[in-house]
């Protein structure tokens, strides 16, 4: 007999299965189509996918416990994730229509915009963490995903979540769904591909070709709950790795009417970087991996309810500021670069990256430093059982040292200097939450910045809704294209250099 599997959700019963026995639990909960956190995508490697078997009984990993009978499972709570972009909202239900929906595909989260077009007044915002995030945390684990098992499944996942955040921002606004004849979606080039129902298996091997390159609009046919003759536009990709969500955030920032050398960086689970030098856009993207959103750190988290967002050293004491005002959990992205910046700064990770035990550190930082099952880690927590270890030190820097190479890398193709440089723009979700202090102390970026950077906030939403608006904006992105020179990193000797050498902290 085929195993039954019981999923209960916040002590409710959700889901009533059956599972084939030898299948993992965390295969049985995603073939259910419920959502389960899973960085790593089921490979066994992040240990986030915790369940509990029985209501008050000890965490085990789903995707390490293999079905063979009948079997209760009680997952976490939803996560209700700090979304940048996600808590504006007009307030207003009047519109003159036709209405259109902006929406930023992010890796991580999704954010849409309802927006009364005539006068490109937004209307309402719903937002959510990608639904496809159980597939993997990072582009590509997706990929991955996909040439093994087709694309149409991720497909399926984010048109019904785009439909889902339709809904919410018509109930929100009292707007009617039928209003709205237009779709326009930034988001990098793979996530665009399986919006459009298109595979991005050939952007994970070499020549790494997208099947397009969009800036073209397209029938938005009857996934969504919208008006029948309803089209989608969606932003120019670069290339395989630098797509849509930057053209967009590109055009909300104004860059092409920024004088002067001018740095954007969109940091996340992917670094896409681009200089402005004259009229010139120099690009590339670095595989940062998902270090940054919490994923694969020992203790890391999303932006939800007890995670650590900062960390600061103040009068010789850690003050943390914990999301939710709650109990420490782990720590999100922000948090974690806090506390990196924290120990390179008192000097409890040496310029190599070592994270030192406590008697080589003649620092107060030094009582929070000891040992957990034989290692040393920093200790965020230890009522909490909240901590670093030297592992998510190294992956915090090898994904510093890849965005800081990446832009040495680009100064070069351009031949100008960090010194040349006089705007600096900060983009994306988790730029708009770190503290540019703690990522200038890693070196994720010059100190050389800090007077003139800028935290832009949503901006490929943003630019999602004023291409939504006007054909001069769409017009723009298109002119835009024509610019660019792509920097490609993994053949670069000088990207090479510039990674070993960025390596290092400072202190």
């Amino acid at each position: 007999m085929s195993p039954a599997v019981k999923i209960y959700r916040s002590g409710k019963l959700i889901c009533a299965t059956e599972g084939v026995a030898g299948e993992s639990l965390y295969e049985r909960i995603i073939a259910s189509d419920i959502y389960l956190e899973a960085p790593c995508g089921g490979k066994g490697k992040c240990g986030k996918c915790l369940v509990q078997l029985t209501p008050d009984g000890d965490k085990v990993r789903a995707c390490q416990t293999i079905l063979s009978g009948d079997i209760n499972v009680y997952l976490p709570d939803e996560m209700q994730m700090k979304i940048a972009g996600s808590d504006s909202r007009a307030g207003t239900i009047s519109y003159k229509g036709p209405l259109g929906i902006a929406v930023d595909i992010g890796t991580t989260t999704v954010v849409a915009h309802l927006t009364d077009i005539p006068t490109c007044t937004r209307l309402a915002t719903a937002s959510g963490v990608n639904a496809q995030r159980t597939y993997g945390a990072d582009v590509i684990s997706r990929i991955q995903y996909c040439a093994e098992n087709g694309h149409e499944t991720l497909t399926r996942l984010i048109r019904e979540q785009l439909s889902d955040l339709i809904l919410q921002t018509c109930k929100t606004s009292g707007a009617n769904p039928k209003d709205i004849h237009y779709i326009s979606i930034a988001g990098n080039t793979i996530m665009q591909h399986l919006a459009a129902d298109l595979s991005p298996v050939g952007m994970g091997v070499a020549p790494f070709r997208p099947t397009t390159l969009f800036g073209d609009e397209r029938p938005a046919g009857p996934d969504f709950p919208i008006a029948e003759d309803a089209v989608i536009y969606y932003a120019p990709c670069v290339y395989s790795y630098v797509g849509g969500d930057i053209t967009a955030g590109m055009l909300a920032s104004d860059l092409e009417n920024i004088p002067g050398p001018c740095v954007y960086i969109d940091i996340g689970t992917n670094g896409e970087l681009v200089l402005k030098v004259g009229d010139k856009y120099y690009c590339c993207a670095t595989a940062a991996g998902p270090a940054f959103e919490g994923a694969e750190i020992a203790k890391g988290m999303a932006a939800i309810q007890g995670a650590i967002s900062h960390v600061k050293w103040v009068a010789d004491e850690l003050d943390l500021t914990v999301l939710g005002n709650t109990e420490p959990a782990g720590l999100c992205g922000s948090g974690l670069m806090d506390a990196l910046a924290v120990l390179v700064s008192t000097g409890a990770v040496d310029e190599t990256g070592r994270l030192l035990d406590a008697e080589e550190v003649p620092h107060p930082i030094s009582k929070y430093l000891g040992k957990r099952e034989g290692k040393t880690v920093f200790w965020l927590s230890k009522e909490h059982d909240v901590y670093m270890i030297p592992g998510d030190v190294r992956k915090l820097q090898l994904a510093k040292a890849a965005i800081a190479g990446g832009l040495q890398t680009l100064l070069y193709a351009a031949g100008i200097t960090v010194k040349d440089v006089n705007s600096f723009l900060l983009a994306g979700g988790f730029g708009s939450f770190l503290d540019q202090v703690s990522a200038a102390t890693i070196g994720l970026f010059p100190k050389d910045f800090l007077p003139f950077a800028k935290t832009m906030g949503n901006t490929a939403g943003e630019g999602a809704a004023i291409a939504l608006c006007t054909e001069k904006a769409r017009q723009t992105l298109k002119n835009m294209m024509d610019n660019f020179e792509i920097v490609e990193l993994s053949t670069s000797k000088v990207f090479n250099e510039q990674f070993i050498d960025q390596m290092m902290f400072e202190g």
